[in-house]
């Protein structure tokens, strides 16, 4: 199955570049089971909570707590979204709302876990910061492809998956309406956009856990009591048919590797049927000395 496309994602271009820097076994798990891994959201949000959430303000709907309290600009929009052929005052369109966002909340928080996530860097060339957060320094590498090669190398998965740019918000950014689902997932703070991150995303929709089955409104709190937390397990990630041929372009050492690394790791490409081409990387090789 082709990466599909979804108006939430911003697919790169055919010829956009981009970069997947992981340490050594990471790269040798690619090579050997020839398939591609995407971790949970969940766990991705041991780095970053707000990780596969609304937005950079969580509950933001529980700063006010009647439709007074809410700035002038947003109670107007609160209000045409609600009313909507409602025959009901504008205060209880304002509660319909508040409790329509905090089940969203809910139901959000407890639904991350059923998506997954492969990232890379979009750039025209190699990233030291990148080096240093993602490719364990030494002994990292970098596999260079684009976006046309990832289309071609997970035309025969069987998952349904999508792939596009993340977009980066203002920290205080708050929107009044009901996001896509996956909009969560190629949105992140802007304190995270030196990622440049295009991810590769699935949605496992079989495994449905609904928090708010068995829910009381408590009226007194505005809030949903008896909820109910998912007990299973969660699936650190899914690995998906890839043709590594295809995707990667070349791979490049890290600029930190001992001189020895090189020719191990195109032993290793050779051993396993592969020749895509291998180079060092030379951003932090010493310019020539002056005379």
């Amino acid at each position: 199955m082709a990466i599909e496309s979804h108006p939430s994602f911003d697919c790169p271009t055919v010829s956009q570049r981009l970069w997947r820097y992981v340490d050594f076994p990471k790269f040798t798990e690619l090579l050997i089971s020839r398939r591609l891994w995407l971790t949970n959201a969940e766990i991705l949000a041991v780095d970053d909570p707000h990780e596969g959430l609304q937005g950079a303000i969580q509950f933001p709907h529980r700063l006010w707590r009647t439709l007074a309290d809410v700035p002038e600009i947003l109670r107007k929009q609160i209000i045409e979204m609600r009313r909507n052929g409602f025959d009901e005052t504008d205060e209880q369109l304002f509660v319909g709302w508040f409790m329509g966002e905090e089940q969203r909340c809910h139901m959000t928080l407890s639904g991350r876990r059923n998506f997954f996530v492969n990232c890379w860097h979009a750039a025209d060339n190699e990233s030291a910061a990148m080096w240093k957060i993602y490719g364990s320094l030494a002994g990292g590498v970098a596999i260079v492809s684009t976006g046309g090669r990832l289309h071609a190398a997970l035309a025969q998965a069987s998952e349904k998956i999508y792939l596009g740019a993340v977009r980066y918000v203002d920290p205080m950014a708050f929107e009044i309406g009901t996001p896509n689902a996956f909009d969560t997932l190629v949105r992140k703070r802007s304190a995270f956009a030196y990622e440049q991150e295009v991810r590769l995303v699935h949605w496992q929709t079989g495994h449905y856990h609904d928090p708010l089955s068995n829910f009381d409104l408590n009226e007194q709190t505005m809030r949903f009591d008896n909820i109910v937390q998912n007990p299973s397990p969660i699936t650190p990630g899914i690995s998906v048919d890839c043709e590594l041929a295809t995707m990667i372009e070349q791979v490049l050492i890290s600029p930190l590797a001992p001189t020895w690394y090189l020719s191990m790791i195109e032993r290793l490409i050779e051993r396993l049927g592969f020749s895509f081409p291998v180079r060092q990387s030379v951003l932090l090789k010493a310019p020539p000395a002056i005379d």
